[in-house]
């Protein structure tokens, strides 16, 4: 199987399975746990991707067979992120709270989108994939260098975009910056995807553009639905 079909088979397959246990689940105190769980999994699984990352841009482990694939894992998390977040948004866009579900169950999802805990992780993480990536690009410099030249850019735009996403990283753990750090986040990974169709990459070649798009587009979609459900910028479900 391709690089491409088995990123949306697995990011479907996680997806399913977290909407599943959310809908199984009818316990607050569960999705609250749950939350925490995932919070903690986020923490874990992204500062082991960045020691990943880290270690080869040292040189370490160079030729080591395991190495590709176990990083691979872990840059996307092993696909629980963002199917947790589409998951999320997918309840958030039905509303749950309305829905024909009983009502414990609809109180027990509510209790999981509304936890801090929820978009806590899914910035961090999406923070730490973003810093991973400046790592990546700065140990393959000259081959960066090359490829924005070939893309039709000049090679000051390289490191306009390494600033650029470094401080939207760091600007997502923020709260009163977040909506804007992940719109601005937003755009620069439609460029990334439109620059590897422009050049006739393989799709393969943007699916960690893709990957952190979908995560975006749900972390904006949570953020203002606790704003709207607390009717202030520092609702439920914001990052403290």
């Amino acid at each position: 199987m391709g690089d491409t079909p088995a990123f949306l088979l697995l990011t479907l397959l996680a997806t399913s399975l977290v909407s599943s246990l959310l809908l199984w689940n009818q316990s607050v105190r569960t999705s609250q746990s749950l939350a925490r769980a995932f919070y903690l999994f986020c923490l874990v699984s992204s500062c082991t991707a960045l020691f990943l990352i880290s270690i080869r841009a040292l040189g370490m482990l160079s030729g080591v067979s395991w190495y590709a694939p176990v990083l691979r894992i872990f840059i996307y998390r092993g696909w629980i992120v963002v199917g947790t977040a589409i998951s999320a948004a997918i309840f958030l866009a039905l509303n749950a709270s309305t829905s024909r579900n009983s009502r414990a169950r609809s109180t027990a999802i509510r209790a999981f989108l509304s936890s801090p805990h929820l978009l806590k992780g899914l910035c961090l993480s999406v923070a730490v994939s973003f810093i991973c990536t400046e790592i990546g690009k700065l140990t393959h410099d000259a081959d960066m260098r090359q490829f924005f030249l070939q893309s039709g850019y000049p090679v000051w735009f390289l490191y306009f975009v390494i600033v650029c996403e470094t401080l939207g990283s760091i600007a997502l753990l923020i709260p009163r910056t977040l909506l804007p750090a992940a719109s601005g986040l937003i755009i620069l990974m439609i460029g990334a995807i439109r620059t590897h169709a422009h050049n006739g990459d393989p799709f393969s070649d943007s699916l960690e553009a893709l990957h952190l798009l979908i995560l975006l587009a749900c972390i904006i979609a949570i953020r203002m639905s606790s704003v709207r459900s607390a009717g202030a910028p520092a609702g439920l479900g914001a990052p403290s």
